[in-house]
């Protein structure tokens, strides 16, 4: 792709610069908020090279590119430069048109989100360190080790500042005060403290690291606090007055109301989890087999919260591990395509997107082949629900999040080194039967 020559275009595909309100892209799309999508022309959008799909969201006009999205979204940025840059990759910009259910959901996603890069790199330190400590490359008392490793638990530790920054901003508050707030809560004074009380009244132990619910609970509140603050406070003293009635009325009410409760809340969504999980192979099956389906309207995001609540309450999630089983399938069912099909095109399109499955994202494979092709999508829902099973079975769990592939296997490190071979044979299992399966069954090139 040529991405200056690729940059005009698409904003000239999408109906031009006056059509669009804001933009954005995450891990592999470009988004776009749009005044009328009816007049995007999605067809010269996909005649693109380069262009693997289009998904429409929460108000949101999103051009699936793959990795590279952000070489190309530094091309497009300054071709908007009038118009809103939108850092929340969630912004749901109609949300007149959303139910309170899908803006609530929009909001935790839209929280969690921004963090995501932070937790993925933080599971990649610590899976290394796990395998340096393993191979007895690195001891765990060593100064590098200790050094690294509270690198890594910082992420998870002071999760609760990044969700609450980022829902600061996207409910357009002030993001450094809610950040003060919950940097408080996670304070070696407050976190996990028994016996404390505030203007008289004993506050219930809660553990404020690593626990986002208090802090999903603390920041919409606040917005409306803000609100108040700001409609009724002298102008002359308002940048005076507002940080400190937010901080002095937040932290408390905090700690008397929406922490107990968010600790609550946060237990809950983990027993969740767990309770999903119960059934085994059938659950992970199951569970294995939705994961493309959810990519594709992406919904899949929804889940990601239940995931980082169950990894930072129970310290494993096995409801992450289908993204294992479904990812890899894609993988194999795009190479299958790749090495199978008589037309170049998709030949080309195959192997490409299908390597790129293998080492890091699977959109471009599941829009630019699967979808496309139909019969390769089936294919690959089928050998993930098997994959499922073994995972079920055995109870494969991830010990942080990122995407999976070959190259992040070390996030299966973290109990036992017979969960990381058995996530290495899962993997290895996925790829191999969304291969043959797609063999097999084939596909129509003619009928697309």
């Amino acid at each position: 792709m040529n991405y200056k020559e690729t940059a005009p275009k698409i904003i000239e595909y999408v109906g031009g610069k006056e059509n669009i309100t804001t933009h954005t892209h995450c891990m592999t799309r470009l988004r776009f908020g749009l005044k009328d999508e009816s007049k995007a022309n999605e067809e010269a959008l996909k005649g693109i090279k380069g262009v693997q799909g289009i998904v429409k969201k929460g108000g949101m006009f999103q051009v699936v590119i793959g990795p590279n999205v952000e070489e190309l979204y530094k091309e497009i940025a300054p071709l908007l430069q009038d118009v809103q840059a939108s850092a929340v990759v969630n912004e749901n910009l109609d949300k007149k048109k959303e139910s309170i259910i899908n803006q609530i959901f929009s909001f935790i996603s839209g929280c969690i989100t921004p963090a995501l890069p932070v937790l993925i790199g933080s599971g990649l330190i610590s899976a290394i360190l796990a395998l340096l400590t393993n191979f007895n490359v690195l001891s765990a008392e060593s100064p590098t080790y200790v050094l690294f490793n509270a690198l890594a638990n910082a992420a998870y530790a002071y999760l609760p500042v990044m969700v609450a920054f980022a829902g600061a901003k996207r409910l357009k508050t002030n993001e450094y005060v809610a950040a003060f707030i919950v940097l408080a809560l996670c304070s070696a004074s407050v976190s996990g403290v028994e016996g404390l009380s505030i203007f008289g009244f004993a506050l219930t132990k809660v553990t404020y690291t690593s626990n986002i619910v208090p802090a999903l609970l603390m920041v919409p509140v606040m917005a409306m606090l803000d609100k108040v603050i700001v409609k009724y406070s002298p102008n002359a003293i308002k940048s005076i007055i507002r940080p400190f009635l937010l901080a002095v009325i937040m932290f408390p009410l905090t700690l008397l109301i929406l922490g107990p409760i968010g600790t609550w809340v946060g237990t809950a969504l983990a027993q969740f989890c767990i309770w999903v999980t119960s059934f085994g192979g059938l659950s992970m099956a199951v569970l294995s087999a939705l994961h493309p389906l959810l990519v594709m309207v992406g919904m899949h995001t929804i889940i990601t919260p239940l995931i980082v609540n169950e990894i930072t309450t129970v310290g494993s999630s096995l409801l992450f591990s289908k993204a294992l089983a479904a990812n890899l399938a894609i993988a194999g069912a795009a190479l299958a395509v790749g090495i199978k099909a008589k037309k170049a095109d998709n030949k080309e399109a195959g192997i490409s997107t299908g390597i790129t499955a293998l080492l890091s994202v699977t959109e471009p494979a599941l829009y630019g082949v699967l979808i496309r092709l139909k019969k390769p999508l089936i294919s690959a829902i089928i050998a993930s629900a098997i994959t499922g099973i073994f995972i079920g079975v055995f109870d494969i769990r991830a010990y942080a999040t990122a995407s999976c592939s070959f190259l992040t296997l070390p996030i299966f490190m973290g109990g036992e080194m017979s969960n990381f071979y058995l996530a290495c044979a899962a993997a290895v299992i996925a790829t191999v039967l969304g291969f043959v399966v797609t063999w097999i069954i084939g596909f129509d090139e003619d009928d697309q």
